[in-house]
């Protein structure tokens, strides 16, 4: 078996609908739980369509890509730095969010101080059990209970009359920059890129795929995983988008959840979902092959560089209609819809032959040169929301894959 299978506890469970549980939550972290409020704001319910079909359907078709666990063994061996560095983006992402929200989330969420610190209680407590069970291979069984507990907070946004998510208002309010238009069908091919490609870099998906033993097993948790448990989490998103981005603009008080049991319990559901997936993160770093404190050191330096973004941006300017930290936050989105995916698009779906005089691999170099000429376009559709300048941007990626000239195959996800 190889090192990147290993486990330092065996999973108590091979049950598909629990490994669904747990890809899930892995997968709802500060993208699912809050991109949608942005995308709510600038474009409507036409933004989140865009943002969640291509989300849905490209997470849960690895499952179906990834015939077997040997399958996902072997792209894991083969592309074990790539997959560390999703992590590693993906912890100091989620680093510098819990602190640049920490700025607002209190005007978003208003409530008195003793249901504060009962939601922060539950957090903490979450936090050192949870750490407790992923060692011991209950994270299916763990994440089973944290979505149960998800989906009653959306099940409540709903029914409580005085909930007032304010949605209405959110995606209503004149909405400038990129427009409601053709701007978002700028966005949906970036969408579409960075869904399809990024999953097969999330440890957390390899170990669920690893411990699905048969293919139809990896087709019903990925497929359920999705279809069912993600979808209904980024659904409840749409519940709380109006007060999150109320509180963004500092109007936490005019659109606000008057229950204060149904406010804390969102804060629940943001905290524990937040720890669920730095932890099960951090759990899968550690089975990857390496120099493990050089890696340490390259994870420290990352959050730590996260961490005190979050602290700065609150205290910067605006820019382009946006805040420091959401030009920031937009900024870690480009990993997600440029630089992974185009490792992918290069590294793995077209691979090219090796340059015989320095051995170094043509390919890498032209996807680096792709990402410098399409990273100022991203800037102007994301940053400046001039949306048209995505198309552009996209073309220079995908194009640059097929512009190398020479004998040239096609690695498969799994061999």
């Amino acid at each position: 078996m190889s090192e990147s299978s290993l486990n330092a506890q065996e999973p108590t469970t091979q049950n598909p609908i629990l490994w669904g549980a747990y890809l899930g939550c892995s997968w709802t972290w500060c993208i699912g739980m809050f991109f949608p409020v942005l995308l709510l704001r600038d474009f409507g319910w036409a933004g989140f369509v865009a943002f969640a079909v291509p989300n849905v359907l490209g997470a849960a078709a690895m499952g179906w890509v990834l015939r077997s666990r040997d399958d996902s063994r072997s792209f894991v061996d083969r592309h074990p730095r790539a997959v560390w560095w999703f992590s590693a983006v993906t912890i100091g992402f989620h680093a510098f969010w819990i602190v640049w929200i920490s700025s607002f989330i209190r005007d978003a969420v208003p409530m008195p101080e003793a249901y504060l610190f009962g939601a922060g209680a539950i957090a903490v407590a979450f936090a050192i059990s949870s750490g407790r069970l992923i060692r011991r291979g209950l994270a299916p069984q763990l994440a089973m209970m944290l979505w149960v507990v998800s989906a009653g907070v959306l099940v409540a946004l709903m029914v409580v009359p005085d909930a007032k998510p304010a949605l209405d208002v959110l995606i209503e309010q004149p909405r400038t920059g990129a427009g409601v238009g053709h701007g978002v069908l700028w966005f949906v091919p970036v969408s579409i890129f960075g869904f399809l490609m990024c999953p097969y870099l999330d440890v957390t998906f390899h170990h669920a795929r690893q411990n699905l033993a048969t293919r139809s097993a990896g087709r019903i948790g990925f497929t359920v995983g999705f279809c069912v448990f993600f979808a209904l989490m980024i659904v409840l998103t749409t519940q709380y988008a109006g007060v999150i981005a109320a509180g963004m603009r500092g109007d936490g008080g005019l659109l606000a959840i008057s229950t204060p049991w149904l406010a804390a319990a969102v804060l629940v559901h943001v905290f524990c979902q937040w720890i669920f997936t730095v932890r099960v993160h951090l759990d899968r770093m550690r089975t990857l092959t390496g120099d493990l404190m050089a890696s340490q050191r390259a994870l420290f330096g990352v959050v730590l560089v996260s961490v005190l973004a979050g602290f700065m941006v609150p205290r910067m300017g605006a820019y382009a209609g946006l805040t420091s930290g959401e030009i920031v936050y937009r900024c870690f989105l480009t990993f997600y819809g440029l630089v992974f995916p185009a490792y992918m698009l290069y590294r793995v779906v077209r691979k090219h032959g090796m340059d015989e005089g320095s051995r170094i691999p043509l390919q890498r170099w032209m996807m680096w040169l792709a990402i410098g000429v399409a990273a100022p376009m991203f800037w102007m559709g994301f940053i400046e929301r001039q949306s048209v300048w995505l198309g552009p941007g996209m073309i220079v990626v995908v194009c640059g894959a097929f512009v190398l000239k020479g004998t040239s195959h096609k690695e498969s996800f799994g061999e």
